[in-house]
């Protein structure tokens, strides 16, 4: 996955979550930039439907680092996020 960036907007109580995520390329798709709501389950963060189609989760592995996977148009891309 190209350069992408996930911003928690907020966090409730009850685990639902409003969130920004803006990405680079990935395959076919410009980059971009999306808002959305989800919710945090354990080590899980799972984002609703981007208006792209992309569907989004995130798990914060024991090393502090975030693992993300996009899935978009059947192909999968993953990386990893460092907090900044």
């Amino acid at each position: 996955m190209d350069e992408s960036k996930l911003t928690v907007q907020t966090v409730a109580a009850n685990g639902k979550v409003t969130a920004a995520f803006a990405w680079g390329m990935l395959g076919d798709n410009f980059p971009g930039e999306a808002s959305g709501a989800g919710r945090i389950a354990g080590t899980t963060l799972k984002l609703g439907r981007l208006p792209n189609g992309a569907d989004l989760s995130f798990v914060m592995q024991p090393d502090g680092v975030l693992a993300g996977t996009v899935a978009l148009a059947g192909q999968h891309y993953t990386g990893t996020f460092l907090k900044q």
